[in-house]
């Protein structure tokens, strides 16, 4: 099967899943706030975000480890399936116990502890889950984790509006949510006996260190991450006010959307790139030359675009009311440039055995967006935010091209980026020329920018290829 078919069957399936789950999420939001009241959905909106802190515990890089070696070497399946799950065993029942413990001390209320200890059993549930759908993704078999996300997602939640319509409250939905955890757990374990391995029948202690030494620096860079998307509206609560992290957290809202795409790429790619190196490495290369001219080209205009029409899409969104994060939200598309142009880096650099350079590289760019928002928040409040986001983000797109052009591959960067930039540019000068509004300029834009392309040779046939058995693979043919 081609690469692009691949990556297309196994992007639709993610991606299909996550708007899916996102549209049901929204609506079950919406709904428990009207029905329970401030109070009530505050104690459901903390009980699902504090258990939260304590997963990066629990999930230790560990996913990642699975997907990039049984990729690369199928054999390893059931020794890395068994290690993985004694492993994560003790890691549950100790942040399950530090959950108890930090709620005791926490929550004087002892319904607000209940509902939060029942959300927390639920976000460990899913965790042990991830242990086997990491085989989904080593085998490069996505439609499988579309599958269970959706069957408990639609479950738990079709219960969850059923309780709601029978007069329930919110600790019976919350027990919900924990038996929705087990019913992922429960499909995930049937899915990965029935269609890829099981358990081995001894514990191999020399694999079980291994693991847990390569798993280091990825659980570090969750770690990383967390700190990347916190910062900005904890600061500005603490040296602002919550109105102002409210406005920035509404423009990091938006484009958390559009970088949950990227996300999700690397979460296709990083087994495909393992299965590369190790069956035909010579190909790495081009793969990744493929996925981020492809990936630029599509970010650029979509970050353009948002930048030129920040203050209506943000009216539109979230009211008159927050027309004041329009300049964050312009300046914070930046990272929508410099992550799609950059994507993939971080997967040829785990499958290379570089990810300790990985994580320095994310640790600078963390370390940057910190330090900057500290100087700059107190002065230009959210702007500052999101100047500090973006700076953060330039500094670890720039370095991780360096470490990967150092330690794993080439790409021609002038081929990636200097033609959409281009067109980009002229479509730009023609959106301020004609000066449309959002309803048109959106269509005209994009009929600019495409044209553009094209004109200067921006699209070529390898592109339409790779587009045509990228979209068969979508649909689940094998091309």
């Amino acid at each position: 099967m081609r690469e692009a078919v691949r990556l297309g069957r196994n992007f639709a399936a993610v991606t299909g899943a996550q708007f899916i789950v996102q549209v049901l999420t929204f609506l079950l939001s919406v709904t428990l706030a009207r029905r329970l009241g401030t109070t009530s959905y505050g104690i459901f909106v903390f009980g699902f975000a504090f258990p939260s802190l304590f997963l990066l515990f629990v999930s230790a890089g560990l996913d990642e480890v699975i997907a990039r070696d049984v990729a690369a070497d199928p054999s390893r399946a059931r020794a890395y399936l068994t290690v993985v799950a004694v492993l994560r065993l003790p890691f549950v029942a100790v942040s399950l116990l530090a959950l108890w413990v930090s709620l005791q001390v926490l929550l004087s209320d002892p319904f607000a502890r209940a509902v939060t200890l029942l959300l927390g059993g639920s976000t460990m549930l899913q965790a042990f889950a991830g242990t086997f759908q990491s085989f989904f993704r080593a085998y490069e078999r996505l439609e499988y984790t579309a599958l269970v996300v959706l069957a408990e997602r639609g479950i738990t939640i079709g219960v969850t509006f059923a309780l709601l319509a029978l007069g329930y409250g919110l600790l019976e939905i919350a027990a919900t949510f924990l038996a929705g955890g087990g019913l992922s757990l429960a499909l995930s374990i049937a899915l990965v006996r029935r269609k890829f391995t099981w358990f081995s029948h001894t514990f191999d202690r020399r694999t079980a260190s291994s693991v847990l030494r390569r798993a280091v620096p990825f659980a570090l860079g969750a770690v990383i991450s967390t700190i990347i998307l916190s910062t900005g509206p904890v600061l500005l609560t603490i040296l602002r006010s919550a109105g102002d992290a409210g406005l920035f957290n509404a423009g990091l809202s938006l484009l958390l959307i559009v970088l949950s795409i990227l996300t999700l790429a690397h979460v296709v790619l990083l087994p495909t790139m393992a299965r590369i190196r190790a069956t035909n490495p010579e190909r790495l290369a081009s793969i990744l030359e493929h996925t981020q001219r492809f990936f630029f080209a599509l970010g650029l205009p979509v970050a353009l675009g948002a930048a030129l029409y920040a203050r209506d899409i943000m009216t539109i969104s979230f009211g008159p009311a927050f027309a004041g994060s329009a300049e964050a939200f312009r300046v914070l598309m930046g990272a929508v440039i410099v992550s799609s142009a950059c994507i993939g880096n971080g997967a040829v650099l785990a499958v290379v055995g570089r990810q300790t350079e990985n994580l320095y590289v994310g640790c600078a760019g963390a370390l940057t967006l910190v330090g900057l928002s500290v100087v700059l928040i107190t002065g230009f409040g959210p702007l500052g935010a999101a100047a500090g986001f973006v700076t953060g983000s330039a500094v670890t797109g720039i370095l991780g091209t360096i470490i990967t052009r150092r330690f794993a591959v080439r790409v021609d960067l002038r081929n990636i980026l200097v033609r959409p930039s281009l067109a980009g540019g002229l479509m730009v000068f023609a959106l301020f020329a004609l000066s449309l509004p959002l309803s048109v300029g959106v269509p005209a834009g994009a009929l600019v920018y495409f044209a553009c392309l094209y004109g200067i040779g921006g699209i070529v046939k390898a592109d339409w290829s790779m587009l045509r058995d990228a979209f068969i693979g979508a649909l689940g043919r094998e091309g």
